[in-house]
């Protein structure tokens, strides 16, 4: 059935709403680590006149115009309910994400007490459902973050939505306390391509984590999407690529286990990545071990004031390695940073260049972390270079010169 946004409606909205010509569709929710379905997103649809699909933009369009928009938002909720509790062989576990637009509620501070008297009805337990708030259109939060508190306390899932969408704020986070964030498509469309979107989402995932909530990636489009989001840290995947929105009764007779069939292959290739990610990591780490062997060599044979002239025939060697220095064993810098002649410097020269001779790095984890762990060799987490502007990441080791037996600290900088 054709979803219509500009459907031929030979009467009035409301007499639609008071023939409660409302249906629910459900797009299901899947975690392809437990290779499952795990909730099921109700959407609702308006059934013109002659049982074409509204679309649901356009159904509240046309309730606010009649000033029903309350009332649409009732009978929604009702039909969601109602058609989730029919769906065939649903599990206790399965959950029910519930849309609320409380732009068109009238009363929010009765929504805990008149979903829990639809819980009652429908026989469905509060823990089944989570709660969706759209977070674009919130605008006294304070007020909606209560809202959330209250259903949080009567035993619902609080929902974020659209997280990273253009109008979502980091500060609604904190109040709602949301038990699961769903990331806006804005930013997983292309995310397998896109550096920038990729660490915007990691870091949502980070918040995430620290303060125990699941994050659902929605919009999934495209396998590589999936992939990504998968290693990027989310919990549950959405959309048109796993399962598009369909009618409760094309989830009888097993339809759940069929919707879940998508996530074995894509667990399957999901797997193949990391496997293939971890193997260029191995490889990665034994070139790293092979230039800092070859650095050393040279280094350890040494006296201090030999130490520039030896980085400096060493690197035009490494493509991959950005700069070459030498701090001694308080951190302070001991040789120039030998720039890579191919690294590209980025725009900016005044912000980013190479630290000189003399600069301190003792409260750099590349020094205190190996010193005082007392380790034989030091990784850093990929930061911004402050000699290129560049993404780097830091391999530090102690080695000790030929003529003092002094203990000294060679960094390598290498691209991320």
């Amino acid at each position: 059935m054709l979803l219509h946004t500009d459907p031929d409606l030979r009467a009035p909205l409301h007499q639609l709403v008071e023939a409660r010509r409302i249906t629910t569709h459900f797009q299901p929710i899947f975690s392809v680590r437990q290779k499952s379905v795990v909730g099921m997103e109700a959407l609702t649809r308006g059934l013109g006149p002659g049982g074409d699909l509204i679309a649901p933009y356009l159904l509240f369009k046309m309730a606010a115009a009649e000033g029903i928009a309350g009332a649409v938002e009732d009978l929604c909720r009702e039909s969601a309910v109602r058609n989730f509790t029919r769906l065939g062989a649903r599990s206790d576990e399965l959950l029910l994400f519930l849309n609320l637009d409380l732009a068109w509620t009238a009363r929010p501070q009765d929504l805990s007490d008149q979903l829990d008297a639809l819980m009652a009805v429908s026989g469905l337990s509060a823990s089944n459902v989570a709660v969706e708030f759209l977070e674009a259109r919130l605008d006294d939060i304070g007020r909606f973050g209560a809202v959330a508190s209250a259903l949080r306390k009567r035993g619902f899932l609080v929902v974020l939505d659209d997280v990273g969408a253009g109008h979502s704020n980091l500060d609604r986070i904190p109040l709602f306390r949301p038990d699961i964030i769903k990331i806006d498509r804005s930013l997983i469309t292309g995310v397998d391509e896109d550096f920038y979107k990729q660490e915007t989402f990691k870091s949502l995932v980070n918040l995430s984590r620290r303060i125990g909530a699941l994050v659902v990636a929605e919009g999934i489009e495209t396998e590589g999407e999936a992939v990504t989001a998968l290693e990027l840290g989310a919990d549950l995947l959405q959309g048109y690529f796993l399962g598009r929105p369909a009618a409760a009764a094309a989830f009888d007779d097993g339809g759940i286990e069929r919707a879940a069939e998508c996530v074995e292959v894509l667990a399957r290739t999901f797997k193949s990545h990391m496997v293939g990610q971890i193997n260029e990591r191995k490889v990665e780490y034994r070139r790293f071990n092979l230039i800092l062997s070859r650095v050393l060599c040279d280094l350890t044979g040494a006296a201090p004031p030999e130490f520039d002239q030896i980085l400096t025939r060493i690197i035009s060697e490494y493509t991959g390695v950005e700069c070459l220095y030498v701090l001694d064993d308080a951190g302070v810098q001991v040789s120039e940073t030998v720039c890579n002649p191919v690294v590209i410097e980025r725009p900016g020269r005044a912000m980013f260049r190479p630290a000189p001779r003399g600069t301190d790095h003792s409260l750099k984890e590349y020094y205190y972390v190996l010193i005082d762990v007392e380790l034989q060799k030091y990784t850093t987490d990929p930061y911004v270079s402050l000699a290129s502007g560049k993404l780097c990441r830091t391999i530090s080791t102690c080695f000790r010169d030929a003529s003092q037996n002094r203990t000294y600290v060679l960094c390598v900088d290498v691209l991320a």
